[in-house]
């Protein structure tokens, strides 16, 4: 059974304006803190984040500038706000390994071959002509959920070009403490969870930002 350790109820909220006036993080701190508001600060802070205590990256209609995606026509998507590239998902196949059905949304695998076999064969692949793809950190799958939609999702983005599961996908963020659980992001209610490495789950691979 899943060790879902974080749900909507328990997340350490904090708000980041990439597009305004700067960087509010609310975990522990008493004040806003200035950040400048263009996009590089948008990706550093994607990645400063990263560790605990979870907060969020909010999606529009909340905090943030509105969620913008480009297709690229080639397997791929950019966030026209973070400037990630994120690879795109598809629907058939039917439900199988991440292995055997490379790109289908249905696809899973447990944290060690996402991180491993799937992800290197993404990038022999040279999916959209790069070779740098990564499994993404837990800020950076937050910062492609719609915090605005109702519950229930799925919360990607409307915008967000190709398929996406409403379901658990696996982030880099192994748990403080816990190396044998990492963090996913739920696509059907926007929580940040605590899943056991050994467990099956969604994957999509992301590059840029660092």
């Amino acid at each position: 059974m899943k060790a879902r350790q974080w749900t909507m109820w328990h997340r350490v909220w904090s708000m980041m304006v990439c597009g305004g006036v700067g960087l509010l993080l609310l975990a522990g701190m008493a004040g806003a803190q200035p950040f400048p508001g263009d996009l590089q600060a948008c990706q550093l802070a994607l990645e400063a984040c990263e560790a605990e205590p979870i907060a969020v990256f909010p999606g529009d209609g909340v905090d943030g500038p509105a969620l913008s995606y480009t297709d690229n026509g080639d397997g791929t998507i950019t966030d026209n706000n973070t400037l990630l590239m994120w690879e795109k998902k598809v629907a058939g196949g039917g439900l199988g390994t991440c292995l055997t059905d490379l790109h289908g949304v249905d696809s899973e695998c447990s944290w060690a071959e996402a991180t491993g076999a799937w992800i290197a064969a993404i990038n022999a692949a040279n999916l959209g002509g790069h070779n740098d793809w990564r499994l993404p950190n837990v800020k950076e799958l937050q910062s492609i959920v719609d915090y605005s939609k109702a519950f229930p999702g799925p919360t990607v983005a409307s915008s967000f070009p190709g398929v996406t599961g409403a379901d658990d996908y696996w982030s880099s963020t192994t748990l403080v403490g816990n190396s044998l659980t990492a963090r996913s992001v739920n696509f059907g209610d926007g929580g940040v969870n605590g899943d056991m490495k050994i467990n099956s789950l969604r994957v999509r691979a992301v590059r840029g930002g660092r």
